[in-house]
């Protein structure tokens, strides 16, 4: 492996993939597949199904975005659930890293809508993994049993293939645009995103949205 791949091997902020429990994990999970892209595959469908998809969690803090915090409290939204594949991805021997975007969601709630000011999310996250010999995108957001409920696309691993959000829901209403992409990080960039929030959410929002994801915390515990 290039030394430019290793440094997609190394923790870094909110991404835990040097635990031993981590590393234990990824084992397990990915044990059977014949090679790394096998591999990824098993990882993929554990985090996307095994952590439900939820805005309302703790997302304030660093520790918010660690594994196997994510992991026990069972609820992530993209950056939790990306950073979860990312460590598990790591600890593995598969480089990998955070991808970020804005994203155009048709299909919000309305309280979503007047919290955000709008269809656009900032700082959508999801993984770029080196499988198969190239850079692949990996999006783990949004897990079974809320596509079933929702009417969405279930993002599926295809080997050889980008998984991205839909552009439509299984109805062919129009859903998922991707608008800008913002590159990709080493670890959780949390300060960049919470600035990127209240400047396009305004702090009352933010704040509002803070204290749900602690009240949410709270009754997870």
């Amino acid at each position: 492996m290039s030394h430019e791949l290793e440094y997609f091997l190394e923790p870094a902020e909110g991404i835990q993939c040097d635990h031993p429990e981590v590393f234990a994990l990824a084992r397990r999970v990915a044990r059977g597949g014949k090679n790394d892209v096998g591999a990824a595959g098993r990882l993929f469908e554990y985090v996307r199904d095994t952590v439900r998809y939820s805005v309302q969690v703790p997302f304030a803090d660093m520790d918010d975005y660690l594994a196997l915090n994510t992991l026990r409290r069972g609820w992530g939204y993209c950056v939790q659930k990306s950073a979860v594949l990312v460590a598990l991805a790591r600890a593995l021997g598969i480089p990998a890293r955070l991808a970020f975007a804005d994203i155009e969601n048709k299909i919000l709630p309305p309280p979503m809508i007047e919290m955000l000011g709008g269809h656009v999310l900032y700082y959508h996250c999801f993984v770029e993994w080196w499988i198969g010999g190239q850079w692949r995108k990996a999006t783990p957001s949004f897990d079974t049993q809320l596509c079933a409920e929702r009417g969405w696309h279930l993002v599926e691993f295809v080997p050889g293939q980008d998984l991205m959000l839909p552009e439509t829901d299984l109805a062919g209403n129009p859903h998922v645009s991707y608008l800008r992409y913002h590159g990709w990080r080493l670890g959780v960039p949390l300060e960049e995103m919470l600035a990127c929030w209240q400047e396009t959410m305004g702090r009352q929002s933010l704040e509002n949205w803070n204290a749900l994801g602690q009240e949410a915390g709270r009754r997870l515990a």
